[in-house]
């Protein structure tokens, strides 16, 4: 049976290729990343298809269908396993990405299998962040509501983006449904499209750093001390590396087990402070340093020169070396935009907006008491001192947005009201009436500084 299986498919070539090859010494585990994410998916694709038999896709049974499901034991460590299994496939893809980077694998012939790779970034993304909607919780809903408003700032196309993603003008139930459907269906099939020929890449072209043993072999050179076999050593090992993240992955599923937090309230009656998912919040952050009248600049511009540096790589980048001394700029660049991203997200994690307080229409406000709580809550967030929105940079705040005397003549009145669109603040509750006047009349007492 083996031998006519085997003269039909060829499985002692396919074997060959994914087993019988050397493996320059020394071996690196960062170099198993690959295998790791692809241990993660399939533990995503287990753990869904479980919470897929018990979850029910509508606004007004999906809660209570993650509650049932809480209520067990073993469920409950199911839906902790997806959704720590989610962050570690957004962190694990993102090494790899990095790691194939620093080996300068993307470069010829393995255009194509970066590309391939840059999808399933993105891919991976996208799962996490349909995702994150799915239990109709707080949480979810708002971060939700958060990173679809987003899209509103795309030049022409916005609104008809935001509609795209939403399926209307508002997080509702056919949003939900929308979501799951991307979510269970078109990503996971996007995925398998492109892992399908980029692990086909990686085993006819083999690992870039198996290419020194090629050019050793080339030059002559016994290539057998400087190398190790993949079967068993490598593979050993890099079985042992997979194990490492599945305990990890374990043991965080069951010491931090994922909770479930308020249902869904378009109102927020509970006041709750809405904020994105942890993996934009390094967009989230990037915000506070421009200006409102630049803010197209981060949401949009910045994170696509980002991927088209990314799909571009192989192309842009003319250095024909691969080895990591032999190229300085690129790996320069490269520590500069990761250490950027990791300060940003750090720092977006640390600044979430705090809750905003309950007021009635104050007649003559404080600055510092009255109006610049309503800032802290709710402005501060995304524009940051660069907007003007503190104590500190009151000054910025009257010269960019504010004519004292004049409420509605003030460009922050018009922003608040969406007659400047977008309507701030940006994915979150409009301001009540009380509090719009309350700034109104801070307004028109002339701003002052008190």
């Amino acid at each position: 049976m083996k031998q006519w299986l085997d003269e039909r498919l060829q499985f002692s070539d396919i074997l060959e290729s994914m087993f019988e090859h050397p493996v320059p010494k020394p071996s690196n585990f960062l170099d198993y990343l690959g295998f790791a994410s692809f241990f993660v998916f399939i533990n995503q694709a287990i753990t869904g298809i479980l919470l897929a038999m018990v979850y029910v896709p509508s606004a007004s049974e999906a809660y209570n269908s993650i509650k049932l499901l809480q209520s067990s034991i073993i469920g409950g460590y199911v839906r902790s396993l997806h959704s720590w299994g989610a962050n570690f496939m957004v962190v694990v893809v993102f090494l790899h990405l990095l790691r194939v980077f620093y080996e300068g694998a993307y470069k010829k012939p393995r255009e194509l299998t970066w590309i391939l790779g840059g999808i399933l970034f993105i891919g991976t993304l996208g799962l996490a962040f349909t995702g994150y909607l799915l239990p109709w919780d707080q949480e979810g809903y708002w971060a939700t509501t958060v990173g679809t408003t987003m899209a509103s700032y795309v030049p022409l196309m916005g609104d008809f983006l935001v509609r795209l993603m939403r399926n209307g003008t508002e997080v509702t139930g056919t949003t939900l449904t929308r979501f799951y459907s991307i979510h269970m269906l078109i990503l996971p099939i996007i995925v398998l499209i492109a892992f399908m020929p980029h692990f086909f890449f990686v085993l006819r072209q083999g690992m870039s750093a198996g290419d020194r043993l090629m050019e050793a072999k080339q030059r002559g050179e016994d290539i057998e001390k400087q190398s190790i076999p993949f079967w068993p050593n490598v593979a050993f090992r890099m079985i042992i590396f997979v194990l490492v993240i599945a305990l990890g992955l374990w043991i965080m599923a069951a010491i931090y087990p994922k909770g479930l937090g308020n249902p869904a309230d378009a109102l927020n009656k509970d006041n709750y402070v809405p904020a994105p998912a942890w993996y934009f919040f390094g967009v989230y952050q990037l915000l506070k340093y421009f200006p409102p009248s630049l803010d197209v600049v981060g949401i949009v511009v910045l994170p696509l020169v980002f991927f088209v540096i990314i799909f571009g790589l192989p192309w842009i980048d003319r250095n024909p070396a691969r080895e990591p001394r032999k190229r300085p700029i690129a790996l320069s660049i490269a520590s500069v935009i990761v250490l950027g991203l990791v300060f940003l997200t750090y720092q977006g994690i640390r600044s979430v907006p705090k809750p905003l307080p309950k007021t009635g229409v104050i007649d003559h406000p404080s600055y510092k008491k009255d109006i610049d709580p309503i800032f802290q809550s709710r402005c501060v967030g995304c524009h940051g001192n660069s907007g003007g929105y503190t104590v500190d940079t009151y000054a910025n705040l009257t010269k960019k947005n504010i004519i004292p005397g004049n409420p509605d003549g003030s460009n922050l009145i018009s922003r608040i009201n969406g007659k400047v669109p977008p309507q701030m603040p940006m994915g979150l509750e409009p301001l009540t009436k009380d509090q719009v006047q309350t700034i109104k009349n801070w307004i028109k007492d002339g701003a002052p500084q008190n």
